[in-house]
Parts: structure tokens; C-alpha cells; sequence
């Protein structure tokens, strides 16, 4: 079994299975494990939310990146010349797609838009959380 904690002060131990035990010499348990000398990992702390960004914030973001022109910012109708790649589907599939991106209220960082826009870009999905981050603060 496999024992660590669970907080940054280090008063909770799970052994990972639903079972919380306090660090306090008080508790029965808590002593077994220091008298059997068992290993307990350290607390790590859970990733940072990536947050639902309005599509303005990701414009800002994409324009002071380099992915989009001014004008491209200013004016969804017209499609990003650095994602023209993803018009390679049928005219239907295009349309939809096109029609998408000028009606954008919020993106989602698991949309699979941003994904195939991530791709495109060559940007690593840290790279991508970043994005998102960054344009959360705007």
C-alpha cells in the first residue's frame, strides 16, 4: 500500500484507497505505520483549474501571440489565416465550422476546436493550459 499525504501541512495520511488517517501520536494507526518505518510520499498538490475563457479573452490572446492579425481579432467573420488548414473538410463541414468560430461566446479547454487549433499551431497542451491561464487574467 501506498501512503501519502494529504495536505501541505502534513497532517493527513490516505493510503490512497478512501482511508484518511491523522497525523497525531495518538492515533493507533498513525504509530503502527512510524513503528513499521513506512515510506509516506509527500503531498502533491492537484493541477492548477484551467478555466472557461469568453472568446474575447482568447482573441487578446491569440492577436499579442502572433495567431491573428488585428483585423482578424477585431472581426470574426473572417477566418484566421493561421488556421485555414482545418478547412479541408467538405463545404458543409467549412461552413459549419467558419460559423462556429464567428459565433464563439466561451471556449472550454477541452473543446476539440482548440485541440485541432493547438495541433495546427504546434503548441504542447502545456503550452495551451498557459494560454488559457494567461487570458483568464485579462
Amino acid at each position: 500500500m501506498i501512503y501519502t499525504y494529504t495536505n501541505s501541512q502534513n497532517t493527513i495520511i490516505t493510503d490512497g484507497q478512501g482511508t484518511f488517517i491523522p497525523v497525531d501520536v495518538g492515533n493507533g494507526v498513525y504509530q503502527r505505520l512510524i513503528a513499521d518505518n513506512t515510506p509516506i510520499g509527500p503531498y502533491v498538490a492537484p493541477p492548477t483549474p484551467i478555466p472557461t475563457i469568453t472568446a474575447t479573452q482568447m482573441l487578446i490572446v491569440l492577436q499579442a501571440m502572433g495567431f491573428l492579425t488585428k483585423a482578424e481579432a477585431k472581426d470574426r467573420t473572417i477566418f484566421p489565416a493561421a488556421f485555414s488548414a482545418l478547412l479541408s473538410g467538405s463545404e458543409a463541414e467549412n461552413g459549419a465550422l467558419e460559423i462556429r468560430w464567428a459565433n464563439l461566446t466561451t471556449v472550454e479547454r477541452n473543446d476539440p476546436l482548440v485541440s485541432a487549433f493547438g495541433s495546427l499551431l504546434s503548441l504542447t497542451s502545456e503550452q495551451i493550459d498557459g494560454m488559457f491561464i494567461q487570458a483568464a487574467q485579462i
